[in-house]
């Protein structure tokens, strides 16, 4: 018996000790990240075996009345919220009310019949080529400051829309229009509104008690989270007037998402049919697997294959990742947009997976030539955007920089055409040899893609500015632009933007650094009669008229 009792003694000390380090260590995380306990913090649930090993907070939840986190605080997902709308999908398709290779306009037939049918799939992965309404309002001028917009809204803006960004299934474009109209399919096969049929189908048998949708922006939602940004270094609360549901909306709390995070790593969960189907992963047209699968990313990283997506709003960040084979899953929740929830995740991680660090720093060293690299040189903008990346050598060593960037990224090479960045080698770039594809870079952030063509700038393209003054209407966003000069340069005025000056890079090309570009048409006489607005790599052909 003596015998036994000291075995639990060492056993219960020995786990003490190492819950006591793991304390320490994420204690030293998070300090680097929060500078005051005064001051707008974070959440955090750390998941392994089923049981929740971790659940602290910094900070305050709410400034006005200096309220902490606590272990039931509430907060917004943003587009966390996509899996769960995809997991709706999946529910229905289970229960025989559709499938994802339905064509969309069989539930949604007011949108444009395109060329090619865009189906429930590729509305999921973000292959349907469908324009991003974040990025059409921004066109329109939209005043987010006093105004809010509508799932309702957003359907009405998308079914005006003429054209599509690509043939289904040919690349991945996230937008999140795919998820606003998957809530309204959801709505219609199911004949229930979105959250009621999530509550019914998933909450409640998993017990997430205070997970759901927003319906109504005048509930009370009690212990909840307020978000905040710094103006000047004040910080300020930011006021939202929209409701929009199914690519974000949704609100949870660390204990519900640790529930969630059991369908990832229990292979015997009852609701383990979801997991196969949010995590699966499709093939693009031409046979390339992707690694956004359906509302969340499917990521190597150390090693261990990950499911992850992170969210992000004015005032906010959320990160949910499991590692499978760790049994591991890591939720972060911020409520200030300067403290990085998808860095700290990563940081969390590595407190497990440090042993595989090691190793794949080492494997991903190698060296090239000063002259191979030189090769990949040059200018390179990204399409439908006028965002910009100079790669060059420096020091025997790839370094990228975008129009945005301060700093030059060094790259080192992961092999054949792709470099990884060394500070994130999650973040891949690679050249494309292909001469008959149109693209020349691709740029991979966990998943993400971004596509860039390499350019040659010329120092004076176009030489009569004033043949671009006038006014031009766009029907697609129901708007009109307004182009003048001044002191010789080209300025651009619509609602709620004004005085834009717009810097030639091409012939009949123009842009702002705002990741917006705008390529002008001419008649058979020369005169410039019209423009097209391509932005952030999600919106394109967007056609303006001349009227005057």
């Amino acid at each position: 018996m003596k015998l036994y009792l000291l075995f639990l003694f060492i056993l219960f000390c020995s786990v003490g000790y190492s819950q006591s380090n793991l304390d320490e260590s994420i204690d030293k995380i998070l300090n680097t990240h929060i500078n005051s306990e005064s001051e707008p913090g974070l959440s955090l649930g750390i998941i392994q075996n089923g049981q929740i090993i971790f659940h602290g907070s910094r900070g305050y939840m709410n400034l006005e009345y200096h309220l902490p986190f606590n272990d039931s605080t509430v907060f917004g997902l943003a587009s966390v919220t996509k899996q769960f709308t995809s997991a709706c999908i999946g529910v229905l398709q289970k229960q025989g009310k559709l499938s994802i290779d339905d064509d969309v306009r069989k539930y949604i037939p007011e949108l444009t019949q395109y060329d090619e049918t865009i189906r429930i799939r590729h509305l999921l992965n973000h292959t349907s080529g469908i324009r991003n309404h974040n990025v059409l309002l921004d066109l329109k001028g939209f005043d987010y400051e006093h105004r809010g917009y509508t799932n309702e809204m957003i359907q009405e803006l998308m079914f005006k829309q003429a054209g599509i960004n690509n043939l289904p299934g040919e690349k991945m474009l996230y937008s999140n229009t795919n998820y606003v109209l998957l809530a309204l399919i959801i709505e219609r096969a199911s004949e229930m509104k979105i959250h009621d049929f999530a509550r019914q189908e998933i909450f409640n048998p998993l017990q997430m008690t205070k997970t759901f949708y927003i319906s109504n922006l005048d509930d009370i939602i009690e212990n909840r989270a307020y978000s905040y940004y710094k103006n000047k270094e004040k910080y300020q609360q930011p006021k939202t007037l929209t409701l929009c549901v199914g690519a974000g909306g949704m609100e949870s709390t660390v204990k519900d998402l640790a529930k969630w995070s059991d369908v990832f790593l229990s292979p015997d969960h009852p609701f383990s049919y979801l997991k196969d189907f949010i995590t699966e992963l499709d093939t693009l047209n031409d046979g390339e697997l992707m690694k956004h699968a359906r509302g969340m990313f499917v990521s190597p990283y150390k090693g261990h294959t990950t499911f992850n997506h992170s969210g992000r709003e004015l005032g906010m960040r959320s990160q949910f990742i499991c590692v499978p084979d760790e049994s591991l899953a890591v939720i972060v929740f911020t409520n200030s947009e300067h403290i990085d929830a998808i860095d700290i995740s990563y940081e969390i991680l590595d407190l497990f997976l440090e042993e595989k660090v090691n190793e794949e720093k080492k494997e991903n060293r190698s060296e090239d030539s000063d002259g191979q690299l030189k090769e990949f040189q040059g200018i390179y903008q990204e399409l439908n955007s006028d965002l910009r990346m100079e790669i060059f050598v420096q020091n025997d060593t790839l370094k990228a920089i975008s129009s945005f960037g301060r700093s030059a990224n060094p790259l080192v090479s992961h092999g054949g055409n792709s470099f990884a960045r060394i500070d994130n080698p999650s973040v891949l770039y690679t050249f494309q040899s292909d001469e008959n594809s149109n693209v020349d870079l691709y740029v991979d952030f966990g998943g993400a893609i971004f596509y860039f063509e390499r350019i040659h700038l010329d120092s004076n393209p176009n030489q009569n500015l004033d043949e671009y003054i006038g006014d031009y209407y766009s029907d697609e966003l129901d708007v009109n632009y307004s182009i003048s000069l001044e002191n010789n340069d080209l300025i651009l005025s619509y609602p709620n933007n004004g005085g834009i000056v717009i810097k030639e890079g091409v012939k009949d090309t123009f842009g702002a650094n705002r990741r917006t570009k705008y390529l002008f048409h001419r008649d058979a006489e020369g005169k410039v009669i019209s423009f097209e607005v391509a932005s952030e790599g999600t919106v394109k052909e967007i056609f303006f008229e001349r009227i005057n």
